[in-house]
């Protein structure tokens, strides 16, 4: 792709954006001045990573989130959703008032009762099926959100949903959101990893884990199922970690002096981390 470049030598977004240096941009500094902003920044200047622990609005007690994505799970019907209507509809086909997921023009079948019966489990009485009854004698530690439901009936945009919240592709999946809202304490490992089934991923593929319309540092790192988890990360066998590290150290000297000459490049900047990181 060639350059576009006006004639003083500045392609047309870096003619633009130093534009902004000029009595546009003093007064923006002055009122940024004037809000604290740069102070700010200098006293947390060295967390300058995206991914960096954060101060939140309060303050933060996790510090590892496991998701299991269990596509082909059992139903949650049949293990910690306890619906007693079941029983009332039971062999009967689903009233017309409660038919609002399009079938697709598709035969609806009869509505059918858990396999197994529920009952309450600790102080709290939370209902969990008989498949898990000894889930259920710890059931004052477990926080179960019953109230979701789907908007589609098709597997793939269901998943997507269940992962970003949205039937449509492009929003951030649940662990960008993590990473965005906690951090992460090492800055030498990916914050958000995804691990697959080696039987495959779900459907919709890489959605379910992207970051979004966020920066691609909240991305999810893929780790393989089978062989090295993540490819080329073992050096050549001709190359010291000497000479490695100083090669790489060179490397990113060389990113970051690209990087001083584009502020505001997001991508760039994740992109940059994601190589440091490997």
């Amino acid at each position: 792709m060639t350059k576009n470049f006006f004639p003083c030598g500045q392609t047309r977004r870096e003619f633009v954006w130093q534009m902004g240096g000029g009595f546009a941009g003093l007064a923006l500094s002055s009122l940024l001045e004037n809000d604290g902003f740069f102070n700010k920044h200098l006293n947390s200047a060295e967390n300058t990573s995206p991914s960096a622990p954060g101060t939140g609005h309060f303050p933060v007690k996790a510090k590892h989130v496991i998701f299991l994505m269990m596509n082909g799970a059992p139903s949650q019907v049949d293990t910690f959703d306890y619906k007693p209507e079941l029983q009332k509809y039971a062999g009967k086909s689903l009233p017309e008032d409660k038919r609002y997921i399009n079938s697709g023009n598709r035969k609806v079948g009869f509505l059918t009762p858990e396999f197994r019966p529920f009952k309450p489990g600790g102080e709290s009485g939370l209902m969990i099926s008989d498949f898990f009854p000894n889930v259920r004698k710890h059931a004052d530690k477990m926080a179960l959100i019953n109230s979701c439901h789907a908007d589609s009936h098709a597997h793939g945009s269901a998943l997507v949903a269940m992962n970003t919240g949205s039937t449509f592709i492009g929003r951030p999946s649940l662990g960008s959101w993590t990473v965005y809202g906690l951090g992460t304490n090492n800055q030498s490992l990916p914050g958000y990893v995804v691990m697959m089934d080696k039987r495959g991923g779900p459907i919709s593929g890489e959605p379910n884990y992207s970051s979004g319309f966020m920066p691609s540092t909240f991305q999810g790192t893929l780790f393989r199922p089978t062989g090295n988890p993540i490819l080329d990360l073992q050096g050549p066998n001709h190359l010291d970690r000497k000479a490695q590290r100083r090669q790489l150290d060179l490397l990113a000297q060389l990113n970051h002096e690209h990087l001083a000459t584009r502020p505001g490049a997001q991508e760039l900047v994740s992109r940059i981390q994601s190589y440091e990181l490997a």
